[in-house]
């Protein structure tokens, strides 16, 4: 696992660091490379990091190779175009970090050796949406866990009836692990929403693909009918209780 020094010293978030989390290793060198780059582009510039390898850090629930960072979105329109620039330098292509597409002047996607990365301006990065937690060695906030969700559940809606694996089991498993921030994101979903999430589970042919992307799942039986889970945790049709036992996971989540 790597930290970042260099960035301990940046201003970022104006909240205390009252605790901080661990990246896995292969997210932890391509957030090195990612805030490193960031650095040299726009220094002292804010950012938070969210998306699954947070989700990853703080249930332990997978694995993850995904970085991916938010910035407001002025920064990311005076970023793209020097960030594009500077990864086409020697220094930056013998790192490995390559932008595979850009998304107007709302984000962009690339890998590093170790993963994929994305970054995006939001509007809201700096109101709501981090909490007081850092990433170890940095002053880099996080992403609360209703902001992550309420992107996965709708980044879902745009493929209609297709699912990411991991998006679907990272639903599901915040169900069992972090069911209030689960809640606080159907809530806020509109109506539309949720009848399109009613109409799919009633036609009953949601797709979930990709689960090759899905590493090391900590509750393998979730896989096992990850549509049906999905369905019914989304339409809220099943407690969270019900859903530990029919998964076997009761005793273990009760102990």
């Amino acid at each position: 696992r790597l930290v970042c020094p260099a960035l301990a010293s940046l201003s970022l978030v104006g909240h205390r660091d009252l605790n901080t989390i661990e990246l896995s290793d292969s997210c932890a060198k391509t957030f090195l490379l990612l805030t490193t780059l960031h650095d040299e582009v726009a220094p002292g510039s804010s950012f938070v990091l969210g998306g699954d390898s947070v989700l990853e850090a703080r249930w332990q629930h997978r694995l993850s190779t995904n970085v991916n960072l938010f910035v407001s979105e002025q920064n990311m329109f005076d970023l793209l175009d020097p960030l594009i620039q500077k990864v086409q330098e020697k220094k930056w292509i013998n790192q490995g970090i390559k932008i595979e597409q850009i998304f107007g002047t709302f984000g962009l996607l690339g890998h590093t050796r170790y993963g994929r990365f994305s970054v995006f301006g939001s509007p809201n990065i700096f109101e709501n949406a981090c909490t007081t937690e850092t990433v170890k060695g940095t002053r880099v906030h996080l992403q609360e866990t209703a902001e992550i969700l309420i992107r996965i559940i709708r980044r879902r809606m745009m493929r209609t009836a297709f699912s990411n694996g991991c998006d679907a089991y990272d639903i599901v498993v915040a169900s069992l692990i972090e069911p209030r921030a689960l809640r606080l994101v159907l809530d806020r979903l509109t109506l539309l929403e949720h009848k399109s999430i009613e109409f799919d589970r009633q036609r009953g042919d949601v797709h979930i693909k990709d689960f090759e992307e899905l590493i090391q799942p900590a509750f393998p039986q979730i896989i096992e009918d990850l549509p049906t889970h999905l369905c019914d945790v989304l339409t809220q049709r099943i407690s969270r209780d019900d859903l530990l036992r029919k998964l076997n996971l009761f005793h273990k989540f009760h102990e």
